[in-house]
This record gives structure tokens, sequence and C-alpha cells, in this order.
């Protein structure tokens, strides 16, 4: 049993279970049954005190008001001197009114007043424990500390401790409710940001694709275009509960938790595919306990406002898989150069690995990570049954299939198969609204009546054509001032040779294709092929010749001379003497055959008879129905008979148009219908004069007889070119055209449904290509290498001219040129139109030195 010394002034207590003494230097302070622990092995046992004595008990029942010496050891570390003070204050009190009461000792008399105060101020004694120097335990300090009962605890305070978190928390609901709220009012917004993100598609007549417009490009595909396999996959992936949650996983999220504090690092996420979605909206990566909170609240909004397909189907379109591809079609053209839906197994699973971290897990930088991440999925999709073992020869096979250099990014696959019309949208875009930029505000989708096959052939036709002229050193850039050559002290640079081509379709009006120059570039941007003017030359005349059958003024049999001829100034103006290319002359000859054979002087003689009023009126048919239009690049003179009037290649090619679509004029049109990235109209074609020709939407030019007549001509004209040498066979109707100084070289031809403008030269004015820059040399060939593609690869069907009035044929007299009598020699059945049939018979005397006898007289 524990033992108990008592002196007068300190208790020696022995303990029974470890036999260590501790001396107590005060003594107990009432009466009563009390619990002792020992300091040193924490051995409880129970004593009851009785006039200052020790009884211990071996069992003994505990009254309700027993002190217990537990509390009276504890070990605390300061002493509140104010309740110390308010305790020795009270102790003093309640002395002076028990001082006839025996105490068994000064110090029992302290302890008993200070139970008295604890029953009445509900204090407990706490003893600190200090050790002497021979190291026994000994109480040398008293402090005293409140001790809360819960059952005086008012009940205005157990009501304020219960609702604060209660407050609390319905303050963090609310506060997310209201979030949430906003958050699912932008979501529209949010996604209309992203939908900037798709690129801006320029379609052909058959919606094939001629380009794309991105700053940053993302899929556009609908959920039901992505093969079932693909979504599978991405699910077991990603978020195998997607269809059973609401935009988070709680587990998910705690399983994280768990493995990233156990490892003391981030290893695990737990973002859902609609926590991912969320993400990509914010465009916050920054790994933040706010960010992850906005990104719940944009999950729960999304899941609010959308269909678990629609999140799904934005996922898939706007996930980064690395090297600037964003979507899984994108990333699948980009990586194996295949559509989404012609993807093998092996190919859709290493796409998927790429989701987490796609720099990371690039199979084009780092080839080695990204297999150990490939093996790991197909580890996991093979357990649960949703591939087949898989071998690793197939995937040394597959990443044997990547042929994209570590450096790639789609900005480098950029498709643009037609970079002049790309740049024509665009300007057009921003006439439609300023605001609108193709490049930063995605999502466009241009149908055009384009030709993309066409299209896809002119660049390297146009500078392989190109090319060749230069090394055949048949190009000689000469500089030309005042119609002389000067010496140029700067470098000769032929590379800047230029080229224009422009096809349309006459009947529609529809522009198949078009190549502004030699090369596209940020320094060569210029659309020659439309934005830009040049003369002529003889390309003009079949204009000029079809505007005097069809008035009348001449047919194709009417006799001229081919002479050199003087026109002289008036006053204060130079004398005027047009002249052939290589001043030979033939005397004369039929209206005919001075167009085919180019002749300048019978072209001015042909405007002489056409007169000033019908030079005006077909011109202004033919190029200038706007009066304003008319009177800043029109002049009315005998010089325009020869191409001195500043006309573009598209202009050129639908007034050739006009003699293939029965003498009609149809506005020229590029861009059918513009749609945003929301689905809205935003141009149609539809009373737009989209070049800004100031023409109307259709005029008749020519009627259909006389267009049949100079069909009939300029085929004999276009035989003659020298663009046949290409191999072409279709039958053409065309016209070269050279201008002075071979500063320009053209050829515009037409067959039905089909007219094309070609023209070569610098962009420089005062240079010139030297005396083989003809028309039917530079030009011509190019025009040929172009048909011939075409026809090789049958892109246009091969038909004749058709004419839905026509005209007739009759027997003239070839000297003359008068209806044949039956004593002309010399006769042919010419075509006329109705109002071009001769109406004099040949009363000429013949004999077979007719025309001798005529050129002696000139000559």
């Amino acid at each position: 049993m524990n033992s108990v010394i008592s002196k007068e002034t300190e208790t020696i207590f022995l303990c029974k279970a470890c036999e260590t003494r501790s001396r107590i230097s005060l003594a107990f302070p009432e009466d009563g049954i009390y619990r002792i622990t020992c300091y040193n092995c924490n051995t409880p046992s129970k004593a009851k005190i009785q006039n200052g004595k020790f009884i211990f008990l071996e069992e003994v029942t505990e009254e309700k008001n027993n002190f217990s010496l537990d509390t009276l050891f504890q070990d605390k570390e300061k002493l509140q001197k104010e309740e110390l003070s308010e305790f020795i204050s009270n102790s003093k009190e309640r002395e002076q009114q028990n001082s006839k009461k025996p105490d068994p000792s000064p110090v029992s008399k302290f302890l008993r007043k200070a139970i008295s105060d604890i029953k009445e101020k509900k204090w407990i004694p706490l003893f600190k424990k200090e050790t002497s120097n021979f190291t026994q335990p000994f109480i040398r300090s008293i402090k005293f500390q409140k001790k809360i009962n819960v059952n005086n605890f008012s009940s205005n305070k157990k009501i304020l401790f219960l609702t604060v978190p209660v407050i609390f928390f319905l303050i963090l609901t609310g506060w997310n409710i209201f979030e949430i709220s906003n958050y699912k009012s932008e979501i529209n917004t949010l996604l209309a940001e992203l939908n900037k993100n798709k690129p801006s598609k320029i379609l052909d007549s058959n919606g094939k694709i001629v380009s794309e417009i991105f700053q940053k490009r993302t899929s556009s595909m609908k959920i039901g275009d992505y093969p079932n396999d693909l979504k599978k996959i991405i699910l077991r992936i990603e978020d195998n509960n997607f269809y059973s949650h609401f935009g988070i996983n709680v587990f998910s999220i705690f399983r994280a938790m768990a493995v990233n504090v156990l490892s003391f690092e981030y290893k695990q996420g737990a973002s859902t595919i609609t926590q991912q979605l969320a993400r990509i909206l914010i465009n916050n990566r920054k790994k933040s306990i706010f960010r992850k909170i906005k990104e719940a609240q944009i999950a729960f909004a999304l899941e609010l406002s959308l269909t678990k397909d629609q999140i799904l189907e934005a996922y898939l379109n706007q996930v980064y898989l690395g090297h600037g591809a964003f979507g899984f079609g994108d990333a699948a053209r980009f990586y194996f150069d295949k559509q989404i839906t012609d993807l093998s197994q092996n190919e859709i699973i290493l796409l998927a690995s790429l989701a987490s971290a796609p720099g990371k897990y690039s199979p084009i930088k780092n080839p080695e990570t990204s297999k150990i991440r490939l093996k790991s999925l197909y580890t996991l999709l093979t357990d649960k049954g949703f591939i087949k073992e898989y071998q690793e020869s197939e995937i040394n096979l597959l990443y044997n299939s990547l042929k994209r250099k570590p450096s790639d990014t789609v900005f480098n696959t950029r498709l643009d198969k037609a970079p002049y019309v790309t740049e024509h949208i665009r300007e057009l875009l921003k006439s439609i609204d300023p605001t609108i930029s193709i490049y930063e505000q995605g999502g466009y989708t241009v149908e055009t009546t384009l030709n993309v096959e066409i299209q896809d052939t002119l660049d390297d036709i146009v500078k392989t054509h190109l090319n060749n002229l230069l090394l055949s050193k048949q190009v000689v850039k000469t500089k030309i001032i005042g119609g002389q050559k000067v010496k140029d002290d700067r470098k000769i640079d032929n590379n800047d040779l230029q080229a224009a081509v422009i096809g349309v379709n006459p009947t529609s009006g529809e522009i198949l294709f078009f190549h502004g120059g030699r090369e596209f570039s940020s320094l060569n941007q210029f659309n020659r092929a439309i934005q830009m003017r040049r003369q002529t030359g003889s390309t003009i005349k079949p204009i000029l010749y079809a505007a005097a059958i069809d008035s009348g003024a001449v047919h194709s049999g009417t006799r001229v001379l081919d002479a050199p001829i003087l026109f002289r100034g008036m006053k204060g103006q130079k004398n005027w003497a047009p002249d052939n290319i290589g001043m030979t002359y033939d005397g004369e000859i039929s209206v005919r055959e001075a167009l085919i054979r180019s002749k300048n002087t019978a072209a001015v003689q042909v405007a002489e008879k056409l007169g000033s009023e019908g030079i005006d009126k077909y011109y202004s048919l033919f190029f200038f129905p706007d009066t304003k239009e008319k009177q800043k690049r029109f002049r009315n003179d005998l010089s325009v008979s020869l191409g001195t009037l500043e006309i573009s290649p598209l202009e050129m090619a639908i007034a050739f148009g006009a003699f293939s679509n029965d003498g009609k004029i149809v506005r020229p049109t590029l861009i059918k219908k513009i749609t945003d990235n929301t689905g809205k109209i935003i141009y149609t074609k539809e009373n737009k004069d989209e070049f800004n020709l100031k023409i109307p939407k259709e005029r008749n030019v020519i009627s259909p007889d006389a267009s049949e007549v100079i069909v009939s001509i300029i085929k004999s004209s276009a035989n003659a070119s020298g663009f046949r040498s290409t191999g072409i066979k279709s039958e053409i109707a065309g016209k070269t055209g050279t201008t002075n100084d071979y500063k320009d070289a053209w050829f515009i031809g037409t067959r039905k449904n089909f007219a094309m403008a070609v023209w070569v030269g610098y962009d420089d004015q005062s240079y010139g290509m030297g005396n083989r820059g003809m028309g039917a040399v530079f030009a011509a060939p190019l025009w040929g290498k172009i048909g011939k593609k075409i026809e090789d690869l049958n892109l246009m069907p091969k038909e004749n001219f058709t004419f839905s009035k026509r005209a007739t044929f009759h027997k003239i007299c070839k000297d003359s040129g008068d209806l044949a009598s039956d004593t002309c020699v010399n006769t042919l059945s010419e075509i006329f139109s109705s109002n071009g049939i001769p109406s004099k018979i040949c009363n000429l005397k013949h004999t077979k030195s007719t025309k001798r006898e005529i050129l002696k007289k000139i000559f």
C-alpha cells in the first residue's frame, strides 16, 4: 500500500507501484476523499484525509464535491497576477471571518480558502511542479484558470456557438450559387470567344478547302463526326464517370489529395472533362486554390447550360494537343496527315496520351517519354477490356510513321492554295466592317466560285514559266524614258518579272481562279489580276472590231488599206503616225485578215469607220457604263483602237467572255456567301459589285450574231498566236497584245463557259522586257500551259460555241469585199451578222494582177 509520512509542514508520499518518494510541501486543505497520481509512473491512488491524516483506500466511492489532485498537479508556465491578487484578497477576508476556527496548519488554512474561492468563482488551482537540488519534485507556485462549465453556459452563447458555422456555410453556398449563376449567363460569350480560335475557311464551289486563316486554330467538328472508339478511349482515360457526375468528381478529388499529400508533391489531378473545358474557357493553367474554385464554378455553370454531348464536343474541339494543334481533328491532320475518321486505334490512343501534358508527351520532341506514357495507357485500356493486347512492334511502327520535325507546328502546315484570293477576302471583310480582322476573329466560312483543282496548279505553272523565260535569256530588262532606251546604272534584277492570271465563267460571271503575281509574299501582295490596270495593246482590237461589226460600220469582208498612215495634229499637238510591229505592210486586206495579223494601221481605219460616237458608245458598254468612271478613265480618240487605255486583266477577261456568251457581260463574282462563327450570314453576292467595277449585274454589249462573227475571226487569230505549241486542243478564240517598248505582254482567250486573261511584265512601267517581250512569246504560252492542265485534268467540259441568233454565210469577192458576182475570180464564203450582210454586188473587172497593181500604186 502506498504510504504517507506526515510532518507539521510537509507530507511525504511513497508510491506503491514504483516506490518513488514525493514531498508535498503544503498540507491538504480539508477532510475528504482524493485521488493522487504518481508523477513518475502515473499510477493513481485513492486516499481519505481525515484530521490532516491520510487513509489509503483500495476502493472508495467518490463524492460529488471531491477535490482532485490530478488537477492540482498540472504543469503550467505562467501565473496570472491579477487572478492571484484577487485570490489573496478574498483569502484575507475569509481569514478574518474564520479566525476563531482551529487550523491544522497555516497552509491548510490557505488551501481551504482556495477551495472556498474555487467553489464560488469556478476557479481551479493549478500547481507548477519544480525539482529541488536533490531531484525531488515539490509544489512551488499556484495559478488559477477559468473552468468552462457547459451546464452553466448561457443559452445565447450556445446559439451563437452553433449558428456561426451554419451562417458561414450559408454565406459560402450563397456566394457559390451567385458566381455559378453569373458564369451560366456568360457561357455563350465564353464559348463565342473560343469560336474565334476556329480557322476561317475559304471553300471552292464544291465545298473543298482552298485556304485556312487563323492565328490559333481549333477543330470545329460535331460530336457525331468523332469516331466512337475515340470518344470511349478519351472518356476512359480522362473522365470515366463523365456521364454520371455534375461537373466535379468528389471521390477523385479526395483520392488525388491523398496521393499528393502522401507523396509531398503534385502527382495526380482530379479534373473532370467539364473542369478541363472550364480551364480552357478561363485560359489559366496556373495551379492555385482560387483557380480551382473558379474552375469548379464554371464547370457547374457548363453542366447547367449544356448537354453532356455538347460539353464533350467542345472539349474534343478545344483541348490542346501540342505543336499548335487544338482539338483532335487538327491534331490528326498535323501528326498523321489524316482525317480524324481515318485514324487507327493506335493513333487514337497516341493522340489521347497528349491531353494531360502535350509538351512532355510529344511523340516528336520526346518519343521515349511518350512511349512510356503510351504503354501505361495500353495497360489501362487492356485491363478494362477496351483493346486487345498490344505488340511492341506496333508501337515502333506507329512512331516510325511520324514525319514531322520537332520544330514543326500547325502554322507550318497552314493551307493556303490561293494567297491572293485570301488577301482579297480579307480586304472585302474589312470593307464590310472595319472592326473585322479575319486573322483575329476566326470561324468565318467563305463560300467562293473557285475551282480549287485549277487554282492549286497556278503557282507552280506561273513560277516555272517565268523562270524559263529568264533562263532562256529571252527577257532583257530595259530602261525606257520617252520611248528611248537609256542606260540604267542600277543593277538589273530580272527576278521581279511578274505575271497575272484570271479565269472566269462568262455565263455566270463566276471567277474560277486567279493568281496576282509571281509569288505572294509580305513584299508582293499586289493583286495584279484585279487591282492592276495597264495598256492592253492589240488585245483591245477584238473589242473595236466587234463594235464596228455590230454597228454595221464594217463586216468581216470589208477591205481596208494596210499602209503607212499619218494624222496631223491640231495646232500645238504632235502628228501621230501609227505603224505595225516590224514595220511591214500588206496593202489592201480584209477586216478578217487585218485582225488576224493584228495590223495597227487597219485598226485605226476601222475606228475611223466606227466614228467618235460609236467608239464612245461601245467602249462605255464594254468597260465604262458608269459615267463618273468613264470620265476618269476614258478618252475618245483614235489611239484607243490600239490599246492605249488602261484596263485590268479582270475587265479584259469579262469583255472577251461576252463573245462566247451571246454578246452579254455578267458582273463578275468570287464570293457567294460569308457566314460568321455563329452561322449568321454577313455577306451574299446578290446585288453586290464585289470588285467595285461600277457595272450593272448584266448587260448586252453586242448582238449574238455579231459575237459569232468576231469569234470566227479571233479563233484564227488564236491559232496564229503560238499558244498551240503547248499541246492544247480546245477550240479557243483569243488575241495577243504587246504595248510600246514591250512593256506589257497579253493574251486573252475564250471558249464556251470560259475566258482567261494573262499578262506578263514589270510593275515599274519605265522598264520593257526587250524585243522578245511580245504577247505571242511571253503570254500566249502561259495561257496555253494553264489551258492544257485544265484539259489534262478534265476540269472543265469541252464545249463548242453556241449562239442564240446565228450569223449567216455568204459568198463574197475577196478583191472587193462585196457579194460575189459571176465574174469574180477570187471568192470565199464569209460569215455576217444580220446587219452586216453586204448590199452591193461586186462590179470589179477582175484580172489576176489586180492585187499586184494596187500594191504598185501604193509603193
